[in-house]
């Protein structure tokens, strides 16, 4: 298998959230805490090459992303600032940068076959509702319906994350034996600290794990190794010197993987 750098990013802004969609967009959420701005930029996975970069909406801040699909990022703002509680649905289009709707009516729920489906309080629970992900106007009124959204969320989850591969901690007597005995030749006489975080694709084992180099610090690395071949293939120190753990330092979407680096940059290989 080859393994071809496709990509290298880093911010002077903290990455907050990595999102990619089923046309190969790759979006990043960047954050600056101290001055309350927040920044996204896109890339084209398969081009490897920027779309938009450190991008900002009229809200600086109290925004984020609900999700990605296809060329379309979803946005929502807060109900309060410093709280959780999402308001409004805001449709962006990545190929001209702009906004294309807002309903400041609904809240989102979830997206699936090209809807928006989103909810509105009312005095005796929730009414439900599905928009154009493309224009947000209203397609479908499913009243009180929650077993009906329940069912078409399920199936939303289910197409959505079969494209995805994340990690597991590595549990010695949970883990297939040739898996496990690579994982333990890799990180023999190293004191590791935290867990090892690992997954499988084709014939490659990938791992990533902290150790100690010092009194105090930490070492993050990301190892890919044939375990056909019984060899170490790809090695990227992903943070240098930290005195903390960063769990969920890597994932793969379909052939790609994205690993983050330090906290504010990024790494991304297509395995081929």
């Amino acid at each position: 298998m080859k393994i071809k750098k496709q990509l290298i990013y880093k911010s002077k802004n903290q990455v907050w959230r990595l999102l990619v969609s089923d046309t190969y967009k790759l979006v990043i959420e960047l954050r600056d805490v101290n001055k309350k701005e927040v920044f996204f930029s896109c890339y084209d996975l398969e081009k490897g090459k920027k779309i938009f970069e450190d991008f900002q909406l009229e809200e600086k801040y109290w925004i984020g992303i609900e999700t990605l699909y296809k060329d379309m990022i979803i946005f929502h703002k807060y109900n309060k600032p410093d709280m959780p509680g999402h308001k409004q649905i805001i449709g962006f289009d990545i190929s001209d940068k702009s906004v294309k709707w807002m309903n400041a009516d609904y809240s989102f729920l979830f997206i699936h076959n090209d809807k928006v489906y989103c909810y509105k309080e009312n005095f005796e629970g929730r009414n439900f509702y599905s928009l154009n992900y493309l224009n947000g106007l209203l397609e479908e009124n499913f009243g009180e319906d929650f077993q009906k959204i329940n069912y078409l969320r399920t199936e939303a989850d289910s197409i959505y994350s079969k494209n995805f591969l994340f990690t597991e901690r590595w549990k010695t007597e949970k883990t297939d034996l040739s898996i496990g005995n690579a994982i333990s030749e890799i990180i023999n006489n190293l004191e590791i600290v935290g867990d090892v975080e690992y997954t499988s694709f084709s014939n490659l084992l990938l791992l990533s794990f902290h150790s100690k180099i010092f009194s105090g610090s930490l070492v993050n690395k990301f190892i890919a190794y044939d375990l056909s071949k019984q060899k170490i293939v790809l090695t990227e120190i992903l943070n240098a010197n930290t005195n903390s753990i960063m769990p969920d330092s890597f994932f793969m979407y379909k052939n790609y993987l994205l690993l983050l680096k330090e906290k504010n940059g990024l790494i991304v290989y297509k395995l081929e």
